[in-house]
């Protein structure tokens, strides 16, 4: 009898079994190594944000208790000249409040601009490495400096503040940053002269452009365009003006939004709109016995005039409070505890970003052009990871009221703190250091110019941008979201999309039906917009859902 060797077959495949685990076992190695380059890159490169954040926020701070104290200096040089003989010694008062005054702007120019160079180092220290686009732009910055279209007085920017000629010292200090720490690792908030604005500002919507390429009709911005904008003319032609009117009159860089008011003697002082007067009610006291220089029968004013002094004061950025949202007692967002009355205010803040570069094995292919049976590969491509961190320098009245309580700026701020990004973002609709809005306003500097934005000129900056706002303007592709044409009627067919520009667009189709006994659809009870703002899944943490799913 013959028996069939069956040994050499199970020993190949016991080999191929084994050549496959390996392999799996490869990949599986590879993808955990990736993984664990990447999240070590986000914790370098958040813990650099968080740094440079409260770099910047240690100074502001110092910034504005500096400026506090030379205003509590300012008080006590007029105390010392409110005595018999009064006002002898006025000329000598203001020449030394002049001086404090000035010393007061060179400080709001200077400390963030400290604090910024600092944040260079704290961000290096971390291992962070300059980024191109960042030194980029801060260069950019630097030749706006120079040139009197952007920063001239022609344009509506003074070039002394309270006698401090700053534009060149000013400029000289953006240098010493850029050129000492070998570039720009962490991107500040910043609140340049020379930003533009840009009207329609819907068209500087990075995810706006996201939503049109994947048809995401529910996007809030793409949504209302739809039902509600004309599209006449060239409408891609966004108005870009540069407001100078902008300038803060301190530094750029994460300022800390101070400026300079003057009462006394040569101009109108309405104590029952200061501090003062609020405090004189507060103690039962009437403001006319305290000073009141519109009562004629006031000698207060005649005999004890108030000396013409300026003040640093508190800018309007630090009326407004935090959002409702933030001081509840019942769900903070992102805060273990509500926010304390004493630090609910804006005004000065810290945002900076870092960019890191991962280094991945595994490959992030992309199909090529077809060679032979096989596909030709791109390189790999590394994402960068970019991380933003925010702080803020936190003080308070010795009665437990906010800082800006008394407009003038008092040396009151103990502490710097990190606080959600959400809670008080500085940027505002153009960030040139988000490189993909600078990407996209360059695209709108050249879309400006172009008539015909299906027959566009060659050379387009984007070709993504550009797809995007053809289908904008392509009525046929917006009636498939949308469709004005579009009146509801029974039968039911008319939600089919097949049947555009007489049927429904989509998010005007039905989602719900009611039926009738045999299963034919007899209304529709909810379209695809009711949808739009429903939670794809699960409750969203403390965050509550809509009351109504659909």
């Amino acid at each position: 009898m013959n028996k069939k060797n069956t040994s050499g077959g199970e020993k190949g495949q016991t080999m191929i079994i084994g050549v496959i685990a390996v392999l799996i076992l490869l990949v599986a190695v590879l993808f955990l190594f990736d993984i664990h380059s990447i999240i070590r890159v986000k914790v370098k490169a958040q813990t650099a944000a968080d740094a440079a954040a409260l770099t910047v926020a240690n100074w502001q701070r110092h910034s504005l208790n500096l400026v506090g104290e030379l205003n509590l200096v300012k008080a006590c040089t007029v105390i010392s000249t409110d005595f018999e003989p009064v006002g002898d010694a006025s000329d000598d008062l203001n020449t030394k409040n002049d001086m404090i005054t000035e010393m007061q702007s060179r400080i709001s120019f200077a400390g963030p601009m400290i604090g910024f160079g600092a944040a260079q180092q704290s961000a290096k220290n971390n291992g962070m490495n300059p980024v191109t686009h960042y030194t980029n732009i801060v260069r950019q910055h630097i030749a706006n400096l120079e040139n009197d279209d952007y920063y001239g007085e022609t344009v509506g920017i003074p070039q002394d503040v309270e006698n401090y000629a700053w534009r060149w010292p000013y400029q000289d200090m953006i240098e010493s940053v850029v050129n000492g720490q070998g570039g720009i690792a962490a991107a500040p908030n910043v609140d340049f002269a020379s930003l533009p604005d840009v009207n329609p500002a819907w068209l500087m919507d990075l995810g706006l452009y996201n939503a049109i390429a994947a048809q995401y009709w529910c996007y809030g911005t793409l949504r209302g365009l739809l039902k509600s904008y004309s599209f006449d003319g060239q409408w891609w032609q966004a108005s870009i003006v540069n407001d100078t009117a902008r300038f803060p009159e301190e530094c750029e860089y994460a300022p800390i939004y101070v400026e300079y008011s003057a009462v006394g003697d040569t101009e109108t002082f309405d104590l029952a709109r200061s501090e003062i007067g609020v405090e004189s009610l507060e103690r039962s006291m009437t403001v006319v016995d305290k000073f009141d220089k519109a009562d004629a029968q006031d000698t207060d004013g005649i005999n004890n005039p108030l000396p013409y002094v300026k003040w640093c004061q508190y800018e309007s950025r630090w009326d407004n409070q935090i959002s409702p949202e933030w001081t509840t007692t019942d769900e903070p967002y992102y805060m273990r505890q509500p926010l304390k009355s004493e630090y609910n205010y804006r005004g000065a803040v810290s945002k900076m970003t870092c960019r890191a570069e991962t280094k991945v094995l595994s490959s992030n292919y992309t199909v090529g052009k077809p060679s032979g049976t096989w596909l030709s590969t791109s390189p790999a491509q590394d994402a960068p990871i970019t991380c933003s961190a925010l702080a803020k320098p936190l003080g308070k009245l010795s009665n437990g009221r906010t800082p800006n309580s008394v407009k003038m700026v008092l040396p009151v701020f103990d502490e710097s703190r990190l606080i959600p990004i959400a809670m008080q973002d500085p940027t505002g609709l153009y960030d040139p250091f988000n490189e993909e809005l600078y990407n996209l306003f360059e695209f709108l500097k050249w879309a400006a110019d172009v008539d015909d934005i299906d027959n566009p000129p060659p050379e387009c900056p984007s070709a993504f941008y550009l797809s995007c706002l053809q289908k904008l303007n392509d009525e046929d592709w917006r009636s498939k979201g949308y469709n004005r044409n579009y009146a509801p009627s029974m039968p039911p067919a008319a939600f089919d999309p097949a049947s555009n520009p007489n049927g429904a667009g989509w998010l005007q189709m039905g989602h719900t039906y009611s039926r009738d006994a045999v299963g034919n659809i007899t209304a529709v009870l909810t379209t695809n917009e009711d949808t739009c703002d429903d939670w794809p899944g699960g409750p969203g943490g403390p965050r509550q859902g809509p009351t109504t799913l659909h």
